[in-house]
């Protein structure tokens, strides 16, 4: 493992972190990074008691996340600058984010061609280092791939302990862990994950409400809330406002995406079956994606109204095995010139969906990046660069 390039991930995230701008634009009710920075500011203002604060763990009965109330809290005792609260973030988010990525640049061939690197580009970007602005649900994610990825691929048992360890950063998490442990109890046949994973693509939409009303049924009684939360009429409403604001690329990059991780996953467990079957770990890795990209399909119609959580999730993991999996491809003696052409293709498909999180990402970050690390600890830059641009325009 090298050492350094892990290192140099995590500092580039810590240095990310210290010029983030939590409230990007005129809507900061949307996003959690305004409410962590003015919760940080109210805590240090007005100081509560320990016993007060651990009492907020709890609400109307439910359990709730624990991570990033700790951390806000024990900060505050210290200083009420929120740039320190999402430093903290991004260096919790760093470590294993950066051991996630290094996951796929460690098994690169000597020769890496474009196809390699625009995979392993949109890959980093499934769930980049901004993403701290909602720091619970996205370092939940790298928290519990990390765990889960370590299993998959290398039988690292006791890296699973960080997959249960994501359901204390964000408490949907349980719902990935309980996918995990439902594969671990399920046969390895990798034509049935594919046949389901297909069958979920052409599910019609149900009702939300049914929907709703079917999983409270079956879920536990401290995941109630959660569900409750991210289904109801108003959480629904306010999403589709959001949505309807943003430009038709957005769209397009998603289906792009969307279509891309259908179409390769399938053509890679028909036409790459053998590469796959031959390599225990590919197998285990694939069944599990295949299993995981398919419930996403179906919980995404109704937990996930916004199109991203778990289906980002699940493409994170598709991408590591698509990346994979051809990586092995090249490596092989086995030739199939449609896989090929298809990677070719798609990797070339990629490149507006690259540009489109990048862009996204401009939101977050101001002229500051131009700056060393040592200066920006004394710029306050709270204007993203995209408004500086748009000012011309």
């Amino acid at each position: 493992m090298d050492i350094l390039g892990i290192l140099n991930i995590r500092l580039f995230c810590i240095f990310l972190g210290m010029i983030h701008i939590y409230f990007p634009d005129d809507i900061i009710d949307v996003y959690d990074g305004y409410r962590y920075a003015r919760t940080l500011i109210e805590l240090h203002n007005e100081p509560v008691s320990l016993e007060n604060f651990t009492a907020s763990f709890y609400k109307d009965g439910e359990f709730l996340d624990i991570y990033q109330p700790v951390l806000t809290y024990i900060l505050s005792i210290i200083t009420g600058n929120p740039r320190w609260l999402f430093l903290i973030f991004a260096i919790v988010f760093g470590f294993f984010y950066s051991r996630n990525i290094w996951l796929i640049l460690e098994k690169f061939p000597k020769k890496t061609g474009i196809v390699l690197l625009l995979f392993t580009l949109y890959y980093a970007l499934i769930c980049p280092v901004w993403e701290i602005n909602g720091v619970r649900m996205w370092t939940a994610f790298h928290v519990f791939a990390f765990g889960a990825l370590h299993y998959l691929y290398y039988n690292e048992k006791p890296k699973l302990i960080w997959c249960f360890s994501s359901i204390l950063i964000h408490l949907s998490f349980f719902i990935p862990v309980t996918i995990l442990i439902a594969y671990l109890l399920m046969p390895k046949s990798l034509k049935y994950y594919l046949a389901f994973y297909v069958v979920s693509i052409f599910v019609n939409e149900v009702g939300v409400e049914q929907i709703r009303l079917f999983f409270i049924s079956i879920s536990p009684s401290f995941l109630t809330s959660s569900i409750n939360a991210y289904v109801n009429e108003d959480y629904s409403q306010k999403l589709i406002e959001v949505q309807s604001s943003y430009n038709f690329y957005i769209e397009w990059s998603r289906m792009i995406v969307k279509w891309l991780v259908a179409v390769v996953l399938c053509t890679a467990c028909i036409w790459g079956e053998k590469i796959i079957k031959t390599r225990k770990e590919m197998l285990h890795l694939m069944c599990f994606t295949l299993f995981l990209c398919a419930l996403s399909n179906l919980l995404s119609l109704v937990i996930i109204l916004s199109g991203s959580r778990f289906i980002a999730l699940s493409h994170f993991f598709a991408f590591f095995s698509m990346i994979l999996f051809y990586i092995h491809y090249l490596q092989s003696d086995y030739r199939q010139k449609g896989v090929s052409i298809l990677f070719r293709t798609t990797a070339i498909l990629l490149i507006l969906p690259i540009i489109v999180v990048l862009r996204m990402g401009c939101d977050y970050y101001g002229f500051s990046l131009l700056l060393n690390p040592l200066a920006v600890l004394f710029v306050e830059d709270n204007q993203p660069v995209i408004q500086f641009v748009k000012s011309f325009l």
